[in-house]
């Protein structure tokens, strides 16, 4: 908890210091309009930029949290800041992403970050596949270029020959 509590005091520091540079030249607005973050914090990601009054847009909420059935007979339950006791501490809605930190209290990859890439949601379902899922820093998972084939994601695409997850609202 103490670590989400720094990667978010961070993220705002970070935040900050770049809101507040003192430059208003209008290449450097330019500039960030074009960066995407995922600043660390639950719920803080998006594409970053102008708003028109000089500062960033607040950043659009996680568009997949919800309670779902998958296919292999889970729940899966998104909120704003846990997918399933794992801390959500970075999305991209636009680049259908999110990191996630693994509970000290994980199975396999205590303390780990990873890296769930999913489908735009239709109706009332969507697809995801975890692509990576041992990384030890925020930083490497967003730095992955991992990736799954989402052409036909009912029967393949997810590491190989496997098919992704389908996620169902209930």
């Amino acid at each position: 908890m103490k670590t989400l509590r720094f990667g978010a005091i961070l993220a705002l520091v970070a935040a900050t210091t770049c809101a507040c540079s003192g430059d208003d030249d209008d290449s450097s607005k330019a500039a960030a309009a074009g960066a995407s973050s995922t600043a660390g914090a639950p719920g803080a990601a998006g594409a970053a930029g102008a708003d028109g009054a000089g500062g960033a847009p607040a950043a659009a909420p996680l568009e997949i949290i919800g309670v779902y059935d998958d296919d292999f007979g889970s729940v899966q339950t998104i909120t704003a800041d846990d997918w399933n006791g794992a801390a959500i501490v970075g999305y991209d809605n636009d680049q259908n992403v999110v990191y996630t930190k693994l509970p000290a209290d994980d199975m396999f990859h205590p303390n780990k970050f990873t890296k769930t890439v999913y489908t735009e949601p239709k109706g009332d379902s969507f697809y995801f596949c975890e692509v990576e899922f041992s990384l030890d820093t925020l930083a490497e998972a967003e730095a992955s270029t991992a990736t799954a084939d989402d052409s036909d994601p009912e029967n393949h695409g997810c590491g190989g020959m496997f098919p992704w997850t389908k996620a169902t609202k209930q």
